[in-house]
């Protein structure tokens, strides 16, 4: 199977910190041709590496890349959360906006996670 690897042209527009010490970054591409579009849309919600460089990137460049490790058709646990917590959202007809909805319960597990940590 041939890897996917998706190469615009885009520009980094918001950078936000998140809880967990990642980062959430929003970005914008250039017009796409239809093709482009298609596999932009084929990796949406897919497990996978961002590489951003000011310049073109080439194979060589990526060559060195480590695996990311699912089994074939596997979800990531945050994606099968996500998932979960959709349906949830759903069943319970909750009114306010599922991303609000999952970032509130995000927040949530994530503190009550950290509650239980040993203080260093």
């Amino acid at each position: 199977m041939e890897k996917a690897i998706l190469k615009v042209p885009s520009i980094i527009q918001k950078i936000m910190t998140m809880a967990d010490g990642g980062l959430r970054l929003f970005v914008d591409t250039q017009e796409l041709n239809t093709e482009d579009k298609t596999n932009v849309m084929g990796l949406h919600k897919k497990i996978g590496w961002f590489i951003f460089a000011d310049q073109p990137i080439h194979e060589e460049d990526i060559k060195d890349l480590p695996e990311v490790k699912l089994e074939s058709g596997e979800k990531s646990p945050s994606a099968r959360l996500r998932a979960v917590l959709f349906i949830f959202w759903e069943q319970q007809k909750i009114q306010e906006p599922f991303d609000i909805f999952y970032r509130r319960k995000m927040e949530l597990f994530i503190e009550t996670v950290k509650g239980k940590l040993n203080p260093e």
